[in-house]
């Protein structure tokens, strides 16, 4: 409507405009719609326009198909490295107007290389898809799930009362990646190494609660695996 009200009032010398429509069939489809008042009263508004429809679907499904491949992992559908660091900030940004704090979890799966090296890499995608869904479902909506590459993911955990309620939401995730994955004709278990920095006790920006969190974690892995650590100054 913007569009529109824009030529008809003279800004523009076109109209202009890509919508969406819903088609018999319960189908959409992106319209580009271009036209022109070609004639107006005698108070200057507009009588009749001429213009075309074109269909854009096809433009329009391969933006989001580009746009979807840079910023989703394409194994595990989880958000990538990138969009991580875009919720990633937007989540300190909102902890700073609302004077919350938040947690950063960084997650490596123990030992994983031994399972590329012995049973092949398409275990071990399948093994990273399993751990995915497993650490989506120990999180609440408002929370960030993303992949770092790998087998290291991160957890941005939003408004976090207190260190309890951060250590129940870890220890939920270790206790479900340590549950036996079915693998082919094989059960796998795998522990998994987390490290914890919190915001904003722990860093102001999204690169240091990154790297303090994942510090943590070879703290963890330090200590045999399948455990927590949260980062300290003395790390």
């Amino acid at each position: 409507q913007r569009d529109r009200e824009a030529h008809f009032s003279g800004e523009t010398e076109t109209y202009s405009n890509e919508h969406r429509i819903l088609c018999k069939d319960g189908s959409w489809k992106w319209v580009l719609t271009r036209g022109m008042v070609i004639s107006r009263d005698a108070q200057g508004l507009p009588l009749r326009m001429i213009g075309t429809h074109t269909d854009i679907s096809d433009r329009k499904n391969a933006e989001a198909q580009v746009w979807k491949q840079a910023h989703y992992d394409s194994l595990t559908g989880l958000p990538n490295r990138r969009m991580l660091r875009q919720r990633l900030d937007a989540a300190i940004q909102r902890s700073l107007a609302l004077g919350q704090a938040l947690a950063i979890l960084f997650i490596d799966l123990d030992h994983f290389k031994e399972v590329n090296d012995t049973l092949g890499h398409d275990s071990g995608d399948l093994l990273l898809v399993q751990a995915a869904q497993r650490i989506l479902a120990c999180v609440g909506p408002d929370d960030t799930v993303a992949r770092m590459g790998g087998d290291e993911f991160v957890v941005v955990l939003a408004d976090m009362a207190d260190a309890a309620d951060i250590v129940q939401v870890a220890q939920k995730i270790l206790a479900a990646l340590v549950e036996p994955v079915e693998v082919g004709l094989q059960m796998l278990s795998v522990s998994t190494s987390l490290g914890i920095a919190v915001y904003p006790r722990d860093g102001q920006t999204a690169d240091e609660l990154l790297q303090y969190a994942d510090t943590a974690m070879y703290r963890a892995k330090d200590q045999g695996g399948n455990a927590l650590a949260f980062f300290s100054a003395e790390m």
